[in-house]
Parts: C-alpha cells; sequence; structure tokens
C-alpha cells in the first residue's frame, strides 16, 4: 500500500505534462486586461486631441474596437473560472487607472505596450 501511493506521488512529480493539463487561473489572462487598458486610453489620447484628424479619430475607433473584444474575452475568462462580469470590468477598471498612471510618468513605455499588444492583437 506504502509502495502504491509513493509511487503515485512519484509519477505525479516526475511527470510535468500533467501540470501542463491544469487549467491556470484568471491571472493567465492578464495580457488581455493589461492591453485592452493600453487599448482604451490610446483610444482616449487620440479622441482627447485639440483638433484630432480623421486618421485619428478612425484609429481610436479601432483601439475602441479591440478594447471592447479584449474586455468580452477576459469577462468571459472571468466568469469560466467562477468570478463574476463585474469583477472583470473592475479588475478591466483597476488596470486602466493603473497604467494610465504609469503611461502619464513614462511615455515610452506607454509606446512599448501599445506595440506588443498590437502585435499580440492585431485585430
Amino acid at each position: 500500500m506504502r509502495h502504491g501511493m509513493l509511487l503515485a506521488l512519484a509519477s505525479t512529480l516526475a511527470f510535468p505534462a500533467h501540470a501542463a493539463s491544469i487549467k491556470p487561473g484568471p491571472s493567465a489572462t492578464d495580457y488581455m486586461f493589461q492591453c485592452g487598458a493600453t487599448f482604451i486610453i490610446k483610444a482616449h489620447t487620440l479622441k482627447s486631441e485639440a483638433k484630432p484628424t480623421k486618421a485619428q479619430q478612425q484609429q481610436a475607433v479601432q483601439y475602441t474596437e479591440k478594447f471592447n473584444g479584449l474586455a468580452a474575452k477576459a469577462e468571459a475568462s472571468f466568469v469560466k473560472f467562477n468570478r463574476t462580469a463585474k469583477d472583470a470590468r473592475n479588475y478591466m477598471q483597476q488596470h486602466v487607472d493603473e497604467m494610465n498612471v504609469i503611461f502619464a510618468q513614462d511615455p515610452a513605455t506607454a509606446r512599448r505596450f501599445l506595440r506588443l499588444c498590437d502585435a499580440r492583437f492585431p485585430d
């Protein structure tokens, strides 16, 4: 009996593929929240230009659409892990607030995040 328990424990530890099959929690979707926050901040920045050009207005619409898509995916991910849609919206708002402060202090970080997020979520 003891040998069987040790064998079961050893096989669990020896096969990392088993660990890979365990589904991650909502923290695995953080990139959706970070990029969603980045997209909506960029959209608001473009809209708040003194006289936004037509291209800037179109780009603001595109970033708003990207945000909406990611927000929906992030919400679905939260719900899948027994969290509420309201929790997801609050978590997104937290990301927007925190990243807005970071981006205001360091515009280069905002540009890097935007490039990274555009590459990760081209549509």
